[in-house]
């Protein structure tokens, strides 16, 4: 006879994870590159990522959207392949390609059979060094992108955050999307690809990040066939001048007839690298960054204004936010925005031992699942490159969870969160949303833009 649980007692919790991170090791070619690796020989597959910092924050004036189109175009045919034989090339593999690209970096990224690793590396090669860059090919591309710009402008999301990013970051590299604006692209040409290419991007620094089953030396050996002469140069230095942060105030982009609204609240931040990114990120699972959390609670389980609601420390390179996001009805917005207002009040003067103890739970059971995957184990190193900071930061971070104390959570909350400092942004019909913030808040909203601009 099978025995049934109990099921009118709540299960116990169980132990405490014991999750053994997996070993980098870290090797250097003759051109530079540092190459990241972690061996995992469980199946036979190896994935790479050649990160190159070159976003585009390196666009230029008047320029927006390059590096993004650049990004698009390099894998569009390579050395003797156009980009239906350079496809059929990767497939006959059994590999995958991808490229993605953001404001900080370009990252190259495959996933192939051990068997057919080098020739799935050398392929990777001739995208880097032999991109045909043909003027049809630019023509296609471009022509995609700005059509899909076109169709992004009628995303609620992308609106809300596009003019909430520019409201924040003002003019710098940071305050406008990756891909760019359509009057910018419209006047870009094959010329300034290729330029900004052969000039901004092979002139980079780059690292590898490698997990898989792999021998080292081999793999060693292969990196620096493919990529040994790589032109490492210093970092292109742009003086980044930190905007300001911005007393209270409200703004709003009109979206007519819009039954939703999108609400984006928040201000500039401390960078990844400060002494408190520990408590700050368990403070902030108690406010927003879980499903249990105060925001979430409060407007989707005790209002019901929302699916859900989240909050966030976001990260740059040379900057960084704190943002609380979410959707709800058009006719809930101000009051939305009220309760939102009064969270963030309540986390800088009180916070209880109990959703400490679920935070660090919460974080700390969370950690193991980050590391399931080949790919989510070289994102985990990639962020720990991008911001500069030391390999141990993975090995030590459960530990530092578990040794922040309560004075340090409640102090993060004083020197992370300033209510008098929050930028609102809400995304919907102006008429609904300017009379509900007068009504709940007694705020007039300034009306903008979808890249933040006034109206």
């Amino acid at each position: 006879m099978i025995a049934m649980p109990d099921r009118t007692q709540a299960p116990q919790p169980g132990l405490s994870i014991k999750y053994q991170l997996p070993g980098i090791e870290k090797f250097i070619l003759s051109s530079g590159i540092e190459i990241y690796s972690v061996k995992k020989d469980k199946l036979p597959v190896v994935f790479a990522e050649l990160i190159v910092f070159s976003g585009s924050r390196y666009d230029g004036e008047n320029k927006k959207g390059l590096s993004y189109l650049t990004s698009c175009l390099i894998d569009e045919g390579a050395g003797e392949y156009d980009s239906l034989q350079l496809s059929g090339e990767f497939e006959k593999l059994g590999s995958v390609f991808s490229i993605s690209s953001d404001h900080d970096k370009t990252i190259f990224s495959i996933m192939s059979l051990k068997e057919n690793f080098s020739r799935t590396l050398e392929l990777l090669s001739k995208i880097i060094y032999k991109p045909r860059f043909e003027e049809k090919d630019f023509q296609r591309e471009k022509k995609k992108v700005i059509d899909h710009i076109l169709q992004l402008k009628d995303e609620p999301s992308f609106i809300a955050s596009a003019a909430f990013e520019h409201l924040i970051f003002e003019s710098t590299c940071y305050g406008y999307p990756e891909i760019g604006f359509s009057g910018d692209l419209e006047n870009i040409s094959n010329i300034d690809v290729r330029n900004f290419y052969g000039t901004n991007f092979l002139q980079s620094p780059a690292s590898v990040v490698i997990v898989g089953n792999f021998n080292s030396s081999e793999i060693i050996e292969r990196f620096e066939n493919e990529f040994g002469n790589w032109n490492l140069s210093p970092e292109r230095t742009i003086r980044f001048i930190q905007p300001g942060i911005r007393e209270a105030s409200y703004f709003m982009v009109h979206k007519e007839n819009s039954p939703q609204s999108e609400l984006r609240i928040g201000h500039l931040s401390k960078l990844r690298s400060a002494p408190d990114y520990i408590p700050a990120r368990l403070m902030n699972a108690i406010l927003g960054g879980q499903f249990s959390s105060r925001i979430n609670l409060n407007l989707r389980e005790n209002k019901g204004f929302t699916y859900g609601a989240t909050s966030a420390f976001l990260y740059y390179r040379e900057s960084a936010f704190f943002e609380i996001s979410t959707a709800v009805n058009i006719e809930n917005s101000g009051q939305a925005v009220k309760e939102i207002l009064k969270e963030i009040d309540g986390i800088r003067y009180s916070i209880s031992e109990n959703e400490i103890y679920f935070a660090k739970s919460y974080l700390i059971k969370q950690f193991p699942s980050q590391f399931e995957t080949y790919p989510q184990i070289a994102k985990n190193i990639e962020s720990l490159l991008i911001h500069s900071l030391d390999l141990n930061q993975l090995s030590l971070y459960t530990g530092r969870i578990e040794a922040a104390s309560a004075d340090e959570i409640r102090r993060a909350a004083l020197e992370n969160i300033f209510p008098d400092k929050m930028t609102v942004l809400i995304a919907g019909d102006r008429i609904k949303i300017r009379e509900q913030l007068k009504s709940a808040l007694n705020a007039e909203p300034t009306e903008v833009d979808l890249y933040g601009n006034p109206v």
